[in-house]
């Protein structure tokens, strides 16, 4: 039957299928019953079941003396197999970043979403030494300024040291007041000079970037290509166009 080769593609073996389906036709029935429908042995129908239950895919509850099974609705099922896929597509970057890694190619991790965003300034944490970079009065507004405070506050407990360069706004120039106790040290450019939604920055031997406004970024893991960003961001950094505080 197509509708048992369809059943087995979620991991279910022949025997387990059966059962399935016989519980489903039956409604709520003994192990017995639906053992003998299935064409299953009733001492290996429990051990199947057990299975089946884990998976879903079967309940049982006791009526009076006596275990009655019955198969979980259809639709269900479809809701647990979706929910594996969403989980298995949040793994998508983790995946993405061991893939083809050999030799000296830089690896690239995308990710997307509030999630996403939250966890590349995780992982910026994850190492110990100074972060550089270009920073967005949106890293400050994002989600009511949320994340700007929790990043902040284990920023510090990790201490981490930052130095960043922003646009002339009332965000940066908050973030520049607070610059000594939130080790911290912001330099400001004319917003004719660097006006910017998007944040980018260096750590150790990856480079990230950071859209808040469309909820997107990726981290690039790469000696190279971070070496060269931060020679970039030592240029600007000694820039004359610098304003003074």
């Amino acid at each position: 039957m197509e509708i048992e080769r369809i059943l087995e593609q979620t991991n279910l073996r022949p025997e387990e299928v059966r059962i399935y389906l016989s519980a489903l036709e039956l409604g709520a029935s003994s192990a017995s019953d639906i053992a003998k429908k299935a064409q299953i042995q009733r001492t290996y129908f429990y051990d199947l079941s057990k299975t089946l239950i884990e998976g879903g895919f079967l309940r049982r509850s006791k009526k009076g003396k006596k275990m009655i099974y019955f198969a979980e609705n259809p639709e269900k099922i479809v809701e647990i197999e979706r929910k594996k896929l969403e989980k298995l597509e949040k793994a998508i970057p983790e995946l993405k970043a061991l893939y083809n890694t050999s030799g000296k190619k830089p690896r690239i991790s995308y990710f997307e979403g509030s999630e996403g965003i939250d966890q590349i300034n995780n992982d910026t944490l994850k190492q110990k030494g100074e972060i550089v970079g270009f920073t967005t009065p949106l890293f400050v507004k994002y989600k009511n300024e949320r994340l700007s405070r929790e990043y902040i506050t284990n920023r510090i407990s990790s201490k981490n040291q930052v130095r960043a360069i922003g646009e002339m706004s009332n965000e940066i120039l908050a973030l520049q007041r607070r610059d000594k106790e939130e080790l911290r040290e912001t330099r400001i450019l004319p917003q004719k000079i660097f006006s910017s939604n998007i944040e980018i920055g260096v750590y150790g031997n990856k480079m990230f970037v950071l859209d808040y406004k469309q909820e997107f970024g990726f981290i690039i893991e790469g000696a190279e290509i971070a070496k060269v960003f931060k020679m970039i961001f030592e240029i600007v950094w000694s820039s004359g166009k610098i304003i003074d505080k």
